[in-house]
């Protein structure tokens, strides 16, 4: 009988047997209606608390729709930076920030990129963190596509 590790709660043969069983679990409950029903649910507090009412009349028109829906089809609903497929929900992202752009460019499929989840995530904390710095808006307003591709894609690269 082989030993683990004290910080280990199976041993290395049947680690990898938990692991899959968890992971299948996890996956149907996030398929599950009251998953879908928790996520619905918390999208519209968002909206209602947190969103701002220019933002949220934005991303509920139905031009900002059309654009959303053209963009997640030309990238064949693929995250652009890591290559997963994305299909809970259709994550479109600004790759200037909205509230930096004109209205013009908020609607410019140029400006737009699906992402899956965990990218859109990260690059969300990382524009938090460059607007706090001083000259922080101007500065996220020159990051291009290739910028945000190769950050996100190293951050992704010391996570594993």
């Amino acid at each position: 009988m082989q030993s683990r590790p004290i910080n280990q709660r199976y041993c290395p043969q049947h680690q990898a047997q938990h692991e899959a069983e968890w992971q299948a679990k996890k996956n149907s409950y996030r398929r599950s209606k009251l998953a879908q029903a928790i996520k619905v649910e918390k999208a519209k507090q968002y909206d209602m608390n947190k969103r701002d009412e220019q933002a949220s009349a934005f991303y509920h028109s139905k031009q900002w729709q059309r654009v959303r829906d053209y963009v997640y089809s030309r990238d064949l609903a693929t995250c652009q930076v890591c290559g997963n497929v994305v299909k809970n929900r259709k994550i479109v992202d600004h790759i200037v920030p909205r509230r930096l752009c004109t209205p013009e460019q908020a609607l410019d499929s140029s400006n737009l990129w699906t992402l899956c989840y965990k990218c859109h995530f990260r690059k969300t904390k990382l524009e938090q963190i460059i607007s706090r710095q001083s000259n922080g808006s101007n500065k996220l307003k020159h990051l291009d596509r290739t910028f945000w591709t190769k950050v996100l894609r190293e951050k992704r690269g010391n996570k594993q």
